[in-house]
């Protein structure tokens, strides 16, 4: 299949950093009690991100954007090789940790707007919205996968963190081969060289003529804030209601991810191009989803929130990207796309710092305020899409 590379590269290396991240997650809070630690390492960790955003418009768009995508994978695979090295597996470093995940997120900072900017040179603008969906839904298998992979891992009472590093090294390798197969034709680009700081002026300028593209960043900066507290939240449901099992934790997320499966095959069937108001109104039912199963919280609640989870945030994601895609000159797509994430993981430190310090105090209510921050953020942002008709 001549799309094979571009859909199984983000398919391999999301494997591994999924089965990297449930190991950190799990065997942190297993060892702490609490998500402190966890939201300080993820919220250090996010800040990578933003720097990774501003560097994504001069690489995407002023370099051949198949190399990016390989240098990245290559940067990733050697770190967490290192990484396996130097952890100490009794007593893990958390300055080691801190870095460990600031530069992985820095790769993927720049990897991962460098895949989605390379799909319109590859697909068709006709077949966008089904590519994406069909690229979503591998993206969720790999999230149906690793929690069996690291459930069967943390059930060994012998594994160290390196093994899971070691793990995420191996997916990011084959990503990279993966990338390497891409069927790209760079041109260089005829403007002349940027910096950071003018790139950065440019595709700020660009976005704020589009109000559209102004508006699906705003939409996934509320999405990953509230993504911040719902993955923080997860490993200490697990240990603090469920009796500390960590097939309950892997069991959430395998049905997270089956939901997610379901959600970019019904993305990929639908023949009609989605429109912003669906998905705004999708995230503003998930919010009443989580106020209600938050009030009468038990296991079968807890596996609802997941399942309609995964069901709309592959929607969401599916469907934003395309619109981004639509909305932006392919000349611009690189600073757009490094614009629009800057937003979207600056949030994420701050979700992390708020919800980490809390999660303990609220336990499973911190769902019902999940909710609330969906539905007050999405009816305002579909009010205001239907008030200026952006």
């Amino acid at each position: 299949m001549k799309y094979f590379p571009l859909i199984f590269s983000p398919f391999a290396s999301q494997l591994g950093s999924a089965i990297y991240i449930l190991g950190l997650n799990w065997l942190l809070v297993q060892a702490t009690g609490n998500t402190k630690l966890l939201g300080l390492i993820e919220g250090l960790g996010g800040f990578a991100f933003l720097l990774g955003d501003f560097l994504v418009g001069i690489l995407v768009d002023q370099c051949n954007r198949k190399k990016v995508l390989v240098w990245t994978d290559v940067f990733a695979t050697v770190v967490c090789l290192l990484g396996s090295i130097f952890i100490n597996n009794g007593k893990p470093q958390i300055w080691l940790l801190i870095v460990i995940t600031s530069v992985l997120n820095l790769m993927l900072a720049i990897n991962y707007p460098a895949a989605k900017a390379i799909i319109p040179e590859v697909i068709e603008k006709d077949y966008l919205q089904r590519f994406n969906a069909i690229s979503n839904t591998f993206f969720n298998m790999a999230n149906i996968i690793a929690p069996i992979i690291g459930g069967a891992l943390l059930a060994i009472k012998s594994i160290t963190f390196s093994e899971f590093l070691i793990a995420n090294a191996l997916s990011y390798l084959v990503a990279f081969f993966m990338n390497l197969l891409i069927p790209y034709k760079y041109s260089a680009p005829l403007r002349k060289k940027e910096s950071i700081i003018s790139s950065t002026i440019i595709g700020f300028n660009y976005v704020r003529h589009h109000p559209n593209l102004l508006t699906y960043m705003l939409a996934m900066g509320i999405f990953n804030f509230n993504y911040a507290g719902f993955s923080l939240t997860t490993p200490y449901i697990a240990n603090h209601f469920f009796a500390g099992n960590s097939a309950s934790y892997s069991m959430f997320l395998v049905i997270s991810a089956i939901g997610g499966l379901l959600g970019g095959v019904w993305l990929m069937l639908q023949k009609s191009k989605i429109k912003p108001e669906v998905i705004y109104i999708e995230q503003i039912l998930y919010g009443c989803v989580l106020i209600l199963c938050g009030c009468f919280f038990s296991i079968i609640t807890w596996m609802i929130i997941a399942f309609i989870y995964g069901i709309f945030q592959a929607r969401f994601f599916g469907s934003i990207i395309t619109f981004i895609q639509d909305e932006t000159n392919g000349a611009f797509l690189g600073r757009v796309f490094g614009l629009t994430f800057l937003f979207f993981d600056g949030i994420q430190p701050i979700g992390s710092f708020i919800y980490g310090f809390f999660i303990s105090t609220w336990q499973q209510e911190t769902y019902i305020i999940l909710g609330l921050c969906l539905l007050i953020f999405f009816v305002a942002l579909l009010y205001k899409k239907a008030k200026f008709k952006i």
